[in-house]
């Protein structure tokens, strides 16, 4: 049986193994190729740390910052279709247990969002 997702630590996990396999994706590593890391990626561990822990501090506009994305270089259902299969491969190699669960259903959900605003 593999661990719940239930500390920082493992959010961190998450997202740097989730990344790792963006980079190398076929359809998704051109979204990722300008991408300043040192950045991008405690944004993403407070998002996600936020979305399963609702333990706040993540401040941002993913919305606003995936529309002008949109517009520089077009997204479509097949991108997110990727991420979300991707994300999941990423919890479900890592985890199992209510908060993997919890995160896959908020992947889904973001995606979803996401969609309806910008396509």
């Amino acid at each position: 049986m593999k661990p719940d997702i239930t500390t920082r630590i493992d959010i961190e996990k998450m997202v740097d193994l989730f990344y790792q396999k963006v980079t190398k994706d076929d359809l998704l590593s051109s979204f990722f190729a300008k991408t300043n890391w040192e950045k991008h990626l405690p944004k993403m561990y407070g998002f996600w740390s936020n979305a399963i822990f609702y333990s706040g501090g993540y401040t941002g506009d993913p919305l606003t910052k995936h529309k002008k994305l949109h517009e520089k270089q077009p997204l479509n259902k097949r991108l997110f279709n990727r991420w979300e299969e991707l994300f999941f491969e990423t919890v479900d190699e890592l985890f199992e247990g209510p908060n993997a669960n919890l995160a896959k259903q908020r992947a889904e959900s973001i995606a979803t969002i996401m969609q309806m605003k910008i396509l």
